[in-house]
């Protein structure tokens, strides 16, 4: 229920902007509302090693451990400043500021034989904010005003946020069967990601993808990892695939004029 109030209500904060969302290009538009979903790889992090020896110890029959993460992110890019010419005037560059809302999912799999078990290991909610910088490397004169335009480009950001969620261990293992009496806790902590991403604009929407480095460290409520503590981390590479409405301008709100 806390999640629906929140994206109504990030719906609503933008529906109530005064803005243009005909946009057909890249370089000219002033905010970009992206609807993307995330796949990670290459995770690796102290609270995994944890689990791959409880899981090494409980069923040694096991002949693969997998983690991977998935997301659904909301992302706000506001570039409302004119564009910087480079180049003999050959491509162009905006920065702006990036904000991001997202649902994140760790799932855990395990492979014995013939059966794979596989659950949920954590879940949390994630805020972010950063620069980001929108570069068009072709550029080319518009009909209109005498400005210029670009129907693709590239993106690079940095974004730090904090995170709020709940981890339940030894999830894959449980799915097989086996029981353990306190397994859960609450997290918090922060992520880092830094990357970059490409964006074509066709119609009326913008088509992207993002490719980011990813860091997280999270502080559990109470332990749970004998002898590991409350803190751990997570560093992991990710993709991520997203559909955008562009916004060109604003327009100015309508006053009576006496």
């Amino acid at each position: 229920m806390k999640r629906i109030i929140k994206i109504t209500a990030l719906i609503f904060t933008l529906s109530a902007i005064p803005a243009q969302l005909n946009a057909r290009e890249f370089l000219n538009t002033v905010l970009h509302l992206n609807f993307g979903g995330m796949y990670s790889f290459a995770n690796v992090g102290d609270f995994i090693d944890e689990e791959n020896d409880k899981i090494d110890e409980e069923k040694p029959d096991a002949t693969e451990e997998s983690y991977y993460e998935t997301a659904y992110t909301f992302t706000l890019d506001i570039v409302p400043f004119d564009p910087i010419l480079l180049g003999l005037e050959s491509n162009a560059v905006k920065f702006g500021i990036r904000v991001s809302y997202g649902f994140n999912f760790v799932q855990q799999r395990i492979t014995s034989g013939s059966s794979v078990y596989n659950d949920q290991l954590m879940n949390y909610d994630l805020w972010m904010i950063g620069p980001v910088i929108h570069f068009a490397p072709v550029i080319d004169p518009s009909d209109i005003n005498n400005e210029y335009m670009a129907n693709s480009g590239f993106i690079f950001f940095a974004t730090w946020g904090r995170l709020n969620g709940n981890l339940d261990a030894y999830a894959a293992l449980r799915d097989a069967g086996i029981s353990f009496p306190d397994y859960d806790a609450k997290i918090k902590g922060y992520k880092f990601n830094v990357g970059f991403g490409a964006e074509i604009a066709l119609c009326s929407l913008n088509f992207g993808f993002n490719l980011y480095y990813s860091y997280t460290s999270y502080k559990l409520n109470r332990e749970i990892y004998p002898d590991a503590g409350k803190d751990h981390y997570m560093r992991e590479g990710c993709l991520e695939l997203y559909i955008g409405l562009p916004i060109e301008s604003f327009i100015k709100p309508f006053l009576p004029v006496f």
